[in-house]
């Protein structure tokens, strides 16, 4: 199975956890470049006994794919200053 491009990872498990297995990433960026989606679920203890049940794969990686921390930190403080909460 061929890797598949971040882009790509991010549309189709928003909001949900996955396992990464054979993952390219550069070391200065804030996600992989691609990688292979092993297992995912919406539910981290979920995924975390599917991949205990499926054995560990070394080398892989569990994220959640949804808005980065800075966004949500963009968010929360727009929302604030928006309702007069600053």
């Amino acid at each position: 199975m061929a890797q598949i491009p971040w882009s790509r990872i991010r549309e189709a498990f928003d909001g949900e956890w996955v396992e990464l297995t054979q993952y390219s990433w550069k070391p200065e960026s804030l996600h992989p470049n691609a990688g292979r989606v092993r297992h995912h679920s919406a539910d981290r203890r979920e995924l975390l006994k599917m991949i205990a049940r499926s054995g560990r794969v070394e080398g892989s990686v569990v994220l959640f794919i949804g808005p980065s921390f800075p966004a949500v930190l963009a968010e929360r403080s727009f929302t604030s200053h928006a309702n007069g909460l600053s």
